[in-house]
């Protein structure tokens, strides 16, 4: 029953039906948060290949050939379109996928 509904009924009992519905449900969410607590505390490797794989391709030769084409294709554009906004958005893709892969490493490396 959605709040216009309980609204037009006026009754004070189908809105208590409502946060009473309200109230299991989020019960029900916190009980199976804690149920599955155990699973993202463990520690295991089974990303750490990939995780370096991936980040040895960024900040190696091929993220340094990626970010060389954008800035080109951007600077290409720019000058075609005679629009800078192509030129800046190719050095903030350039610059953003590093500083997005050392924000991903860290957060897998956090310890709380």
């Amino acid at each position: 029953m959605s709040a216009m509904q309980v609204s037009a009924m006026g009754g004070v009992g189908s809105e208590k039906a409502v946060w009473l519905k309200a109230i299991m449900f989020s019960a029900l969410a916190l009980a199976l948060m804690f149920l599955a607590m155990h699973v993202g505390a463990a520690t295991t490797d089974e990303f750490s290949a990939v995780s370096t794989k991936f980040e040895g391709w960024v900040t190696g030769s091929l993220g340094k050939l990626a970010a060389f084409v954008a800035l080109a294709v951007g600077s290409v554009v720019a000058a075609v379109k005679k629009d800078w906004s192509w030129f800046f958005g190719a050095v903030v893709l350039s610059i953003g996928v590093g500083i997005i892969v050392t924000i991903v490493n860290a957060s897998f490396t956090a310890t709380i």
